[in-house]
């Protein structure tokens, strides 16, 4: 049994996901190959893996950029890699993109387990009616899937994928890193502050990508209502770069919010410190299908205040024992709770010892262990038909779409 995990570029995240797996399928005498795209894209721009992978890793177009390729040249080398390769099952990533459309298509030919893994949910985007008709015959060709959590899980039924083939604990990182690296950084405050230049108090920080939906703008607003209720106001931390970086530099000095702090990209070895060393995380997305940087900061034991619209929310957040959830149109509410967390009465320890506990199912192991439960689920139904109708739906996108991310909905 030889099973294939793809993904358009390997980076830290898919890394601790696939030593997990190929871990748990070692032990009982099963196979796996990292398949993956390109060497490079622009959308997270990671730098290339120095270790060396303990599973076998096959880039279909080593050197390139993601982005730089066509549709058509995508599905040409992903199908021609599959031939060599010939697993008996492929776990997929999305259903939107180029190479995941080669690899269904490739398994429905050939009659193989077709493994959708996914962390969409419904309102990622607005739904339009076409394109969800669309999406739904697509997804009518997986055998089973790897998703999430609860709402991506709804988003699958919804759209009339069968439940007893939906699996969860899609979304993980390396609990372990963040934990051991936050405490490290606990018994050196003053070593790891002058290093990366972060405040000396408890502060709140937050780590993303600086687009729109990221709602940082938000974030400001909320935190300088905060200040202005605040005797003893933390400062605030951002984390992250991006396109929308002037807009909020320009915010800060217009509105003159005091106390805040741009630090940029922050080498990834160096990203469990600044957990560490921080009183509470912040996530205020108006939209986000998971929100990876809370998996992290409960790994590193803080307790999190997290957008209601970020899709990690349901599963991970318990209002008052790991964090509280707010709406991220209410920057009042938001402010509130910056004052509820920072309060001396609030035993922050505790909530963080919570946010270990809940998070630890939500783990590199969980994400093998369900995902191979989703292959052996998804077995039963591979030997299926692969409709004519389908096969044309599939064949127009691909000479349809223009780019590798035409088909996307959410703003990447």
């Amino acid at each position: 049994m030889k099973l294939a995990v793809q993904w358009p570029r390997f980076g830290p995240y898919h890394q601790a996901r696939l030593q997990a797996l190929h871990r748990f399928l070692e032990a009982q005498g099963l196979a796996m190959v990292g398949l993956e795209t390109a060497s490079r894209e622009d959308l997270y721009g990671w730098m290339p893996e120095a270790q060396e992978s303990a599973f076998p890793r096959v880039t279909v177009f080593p050197g390139y950029t993601y982005e730089s390729l066509t549709p058509r040249a995508i599905h040409a080398g992903v199908t021609a890699a599959l031939d060599r390769l010939q697993p008996d099952a492929v776990a997929i990533n999305s259903y939107s993109l180029p190479d995941a459309r080669a690899c269904l298509t490739w398994c429905r030919r050939h009659r193989r387990t077709a493994v959708l893994m996914t962390d969409t949910k419904a309102d990622d985007a607005a739904r339009v009616g076409w394109r969800e008709h669309i999406k739904r015959r697509i997804l009518n060709l997986y055998d089973a899937a790897l998703v999430a959590g609860t709402p991506h899980r709804a988003y699958l039924e919804q759209l009339g994928f069968p439940s007893p083939c939906i699996f969860t604990g899609y979304d993980v990182v390396d609990n372990a890193f963040f934990t051991a690296g936050a405490d490290a950084a606990r018994t050196d405050p003053d070593g790891i502050r002058a290093r990366l230049n972060l405040p000396r108090s408890p502060f709140f920080l937050a780590s993303n990508r600086f687009i729109v939906r990221k709602n940082l703008d938000g974030l400001l607003r909320a935190y300088q209502r905060y200040r202005l209720q605040s005797t003893a106001a933390w400062p605030l931390v951002l984390l992250g770069d991006g396109p929308g970086r002037p807009a909020l530099e320009t915010l800060v000095r217009q509105e003159n919010i005091d106390g805040v702090t741009f630090s940029g990209f922050i080498a990834p070895s160096d990203v469990p410190a600044c957990y560490g060393l921080a009183g509470a995380f912040v996530h205020p997305a108006l939209a986000d299908q998971w929100g990876l940087v809370v998996n992290e900061a409960m790994a590193a034991g803080l307790p999190v205040l997290v957008s209601e619209r970020a899709g990690c929310a349901l599963d991970l957040v318990r209002d008052g024992e790991t964090g509280y959830r707010f709406d991220p149109n209410d920057p009042d509410a938001l402010a509130l709770l910056m004052t509820r967390i920072a309060a001396p009465e609030t035993d922050r320890r505790l909530m963080g010892r919570h946010a270990r506990a809940r998070i630890a199912h939500w783990s590199p192991d969980t994400f093998a262990e369900n995902l191979w439960a989703a292959v052996e689920a998804g077995t039963n139904r591979a030997d299926r038909a692969f409709p004519l109708d389908a096969r044309a739906l599939l064949r127009l996108l691909r000479f349809l779409t223009r780019s590798a991310t035409s088909f996307h909905s959410v703003e990447v």
